[in-house]
């Protein structure tokens, strides 16, 4: 950036998160002035600006004019800990050594639970300036916990950039402020500013509604990464980083003065960052050498640092999507003697994540994990046309696609379902159950959970059978016990549960947890065998107000007619495919053939083969095969169907995946397109948002009612959405109605996996002619595979040995 005032150079800057203030004293006139400024895409700063995001220009932080008095205050450097408050003040024209107030005798911390702020008025010769400070202290423990105030925190953040769909950089006051209500509703605590100081006011919105800030400087060059002059992408990383060139020392310890004299009297800002992927050298070192020195009060940080095994020089070890077990493996190591923080895990690119709460309980389970930051927290678009568009959406030839489509939230702050999932393995309370006595932990680090209201109910078949409130006083980090105040009944036919529900005091629920409690099932009734009529092609089954058509050669009922309608507009098909979601966007290239691989399993391109189809008095027998075009089959299965008199039919599957298969499956089960359109239904399962095995910590089991039309899920690119999982039953409005002795997973959608799978915008998608319908045995997790590790061995659908029941009517 050049500035010109009235024709005249009056300086530059280069840097375009930060700050940059001119006097221009000397070239103002009275009257009119002209102000020229020359903003330029590309300079020498743009090697440090390699962060992704969308390569926006121009300026996009507020700019003013600020006339003030000769000898008037520069800076004022302010500190606050747990006792006192000293004020230094630096004039144009003299330098104060300091100002040692009064001690408060009972002050009250700052924390993020509770941001009490005082103000310190700065008297100047003509001025008076007020500043909002916060009293509180940061270190570490000797078990390396990260201590604020003396208490041991868990810092469960998020990544934050500044994106706007329709403006750019440019964040308003009010959104800012809008973004971090949402936070806060969402129980985030945290924030990295990734991977820049952001704009000011977003430091003090911090102070004043409570977040711990890892303030980061803008410094990212991972364009380096990997790389060589002039000859793309080796195995070898390239020598000349930056960060090792004593020729660019000035510019990176100037970002990180220039964020620091910027930020240092906010209580908020608990971390100074050296930036994020640019290596770790000679020049970093220079940097946290100034930053410690500037101000011992603050930890360091610096990912690369600890991922490159130099240890010490920063004050926490942090690591970048390790998996859980790594992650483990990491606290288990006792070489590492720091605290051990996830600058970015659980990356949250389209349906996900789905592994937070994994991550959340090892925080817990061992002291020196600090916790981490999600990445991120919004999608980056740009809402033009009416279209969210991404990468490669505006005729460019080099980009990442939707690759920066992976906030924990849309890009107009809506939440999805990872975002729900997220707030509740955030959740400042938890509990367990053994027998009827449920233990309260309350997870608050400075508050007692008495300021909550706890509620306990039972749910039966999905009815609340009875409620009762509680005010517990339980201190933060702390436990009590309460015997459970409901009769208990024996025996129901879907389910007995207890759902604990914490409310604030806006009577907004800010945690839940649900229990699934011992009750004996009432089975499925059926009724009397129905004799099957058997064809060269078909086999029929005809009863009072419905008929049954079955196809012996593809092994699968191509007719349901119902009061005379028919139910089918296809055959019900057993498939494995699922429309890959961002976080299948590895996997997806074992699993499916597409134009860039040619060793995938092909699912999605599946064949069926009927070896034998028979019929015994009320049972049809499959015996059949599930492979991929010009794959070897992977799934050998024996499938029955039993018709009784009620109109009722029992489907058992038993199949077995080959040992050889070399990966896991999408998901198992049946895939039914019905002739209702936008078809409405019923289902008692986990709701009312759509959920995973890894990914229902926002969910509960109860009885919920959705449509084909509302089950879908506006992420950026069209993706698998709309599971429900621990289902007992599904009754559709067009008459259909599914149920299981155990429980099944299933989705309702007006789109097949095959069109989602196709198509790169909402806008290009092409409805069915009905609804389409899927009954899974089981459905593999979400993870968060789309940047991190792979998704969780236990969420795999990999089980060799498989048996599903369930009953359609």
């Amino acid at each position: 950036l050049y500035l010109y005032i009235n024709g005249r150079y009056a300086g530059k800057s280069q840097g375009s998160h930060m700050q940059a203030e001119f006097n221009i004293t000397s070239f103002v006139s009275k009257g009119i002035n002209q102000v020229t400024v020359k903003v330029l895409k590309w300079c020498m700063g743009s090697y440090l600006e390699d962060q992704d995001f969308f390569r926006l220009s121009g300026i996009f932080r507020d700019v003013y004019l600020l006339s003030r008095e000769p000898g008037h205050i520069r800076d004022v450097e302010i500190h606050a800990d747990m006792k006192e408050i000293s004020v230094s003040v630096e004039h144009y024209e003299i330098y104060s050594n300091g100002i040692k107030l009064d001690k408060i005798e009972e002050p009250i911390l700052w924390n993020a639970e509770q941001p009490h702020l005082y103000t310190v008025l700065v008297k100047g010769q003509t001025e008076y300036i007020p500043f909002k400070v916060g009293m509180r202290e940061v270190r570490i423990s000797e078990r390396n916990e990260l201590l604020i105030n003396g208490v041991a925190v868990k810092l469960k953040g998020v990544n934050h950039h500044d994106t706007h769909p329709t403006d750019g950089y440019y964040m308003s006051d009010d959104f800012m402020r809008q973004e971090l209500l949402k936070m806060k509703e969402l129980n985030i605590n945290c924030i990295r500013t990734s991977h820049y100081p952001p704009p000011p006011q977003f430091i003090q919105m911090c102070d004043e509604l409570g977040f711990y800030v890892i303030d980061e400087a803008d410094v990212e060059t991972h364009g380096f990464y990997n790389r060589r002059p002039f000859a793309g992408y080796d195995v070898q990383e390239y020598p000349g980083w930056l960060c090792n060139l004593p020729e660019w020392q000035d510019v990176f310890v100037e970002r990180m003065e220039r964020m620091v004299e910027r930020d240092k009297n906010s209580p908020s800002v608990i971390m100074w960052s050296t930036g994020n992927e640019s290596g770790y050298g000679q020049n970093h070192a220079a940097m946290i050498r100034w930053a410690r020195e500037r101000d011992p009060s603050r930890l360091i940080h610096c990912e690369d640092a600890s991922r490159m095994g130099v240890y010490g020089v920063t004050d926490v070890y942090s690591r970048m999507y390790l998996s859980v077990d790594e992650l483990e493996k990491t606290a288990l190591n006792h070489q590492i003697n720091q605290p051990v923080y996830l600058c970015e895990y659980a990356h949250a690119m389209g349906n996900g994540p789905g592994d937070t709460s994994d991550y959340v309980e090892l925080f817990y389970q061992y002291p020196h994990l600090i916790g981490g930051c999600i990445w991120e927290w919004a999608d980056h678009t740009i809402l033009a046309e009416g279209v969210q568009k991404y990468g490669g959406d505006f005729g460019e030839l080099t980009h990442d696609g939707n690759f920066c489509c992976d906030g924990l939230v849309f890009s107009d702050r809506s939440f999805k379902a990872g975002s729900l999932n997220a707030k509740y393995a955030y959740q400042n309370f938890t509990t367990s159950l053994t027998g009827t006595c449920l233990k309260v932990t309350n997870r608050f680090d400075f508050t007692n959970l008495d300021a909550f209201k706890l509620v306990l109910s039972l749910m039966v078949d999905g009815a609340i059978l009875s409620s009762e409130d509680y005010r517990i006083s339980i201190e933060p980090h702390e436990s009590s016990f309460i015997e459970l105040p409901f009769d208990l009944p024996n025996s129901c036919k879907y389910g007995l549960y207890l759902n604990v529900q914490l409310y604030d005091e806006n009577d907004k629920e800010i945690g839940m947890r649900q229990h699934k409690l011992n009750c004996q099932i009432i089975p499925v009734a059926t009724s009397v065998p129905l004799s099957l009529t058997e064809t060269d092609a078909t086999i029929e089954a005809c009863g009072n107000g419905f008929s049954y058509t079955f196809n012996k050669h593809y092994g699968c009922l191509e007719s349901i007619i119902k009061n005379g309608t028919e139910q089918l507009a296809g055959m019900v098909k057993l498939t494995v495919w699922r429309a890959p979601t961002d976080n299948d966007r590895r996997v997806k290239h074992k699993w499916g053939l597409f134009d860039d691989n040619q060793g995938g399993e092909n699912l999605n391109k599946l064949f069926s083969k009927v070896y034998h189809c028979s019929v015994a008095g009320n049972r049809i027998t499959v015996d059949g095969s599930l492979a991929g075009i010009a794959r070897r089959p992977f799934f050998r299965y024996a499938a029955s169907y039993t018709f009784t008199e009620d109109g009722m039919i029992a489907i058992e599957l038993k199949g077995k995946l080959a040992e050889d298969f070399t990966t896991f499956l999408p998901r198992l089960g049946f895939e039914i397109q019905t002739t209702a359109v936008n078809d409405t239904f019923t289902y008692f399962g986990m709701g009312y948002k759509e959920n995973y095995c890894d990914m229902n910590r926002h969910a509960k089991v109860g009885m919920y009612s959705s449509s084909a039309e509302k089950e879908y899920v506006r992420y950026i690119v069209p993706q698998e959405h709309g599971n429900h999982s621990q289902t007992k039953w599904l009754k559709m409005g067009g008459g259909l109605k599914f149920i299981a002795d155990e429980v099944f997973e299933f989705s309702v959608s007006e789109y097949t996996a095959q069109a989602l799978t196709e198509a790169s915008h909402t806008n290009k998608l092409v409805k069915s002619k009905g609804t389409n319908i899927r009954i899974d045995y089981k459905v593999s997790g979400i993870g968060s595979n789309s940047c991190g590790p792979e998704l969780i061995h236990k969420y795999r659908l990999d089980e060799r040995d498989i048996r599903f029941k369930f009953y359609i009517s």
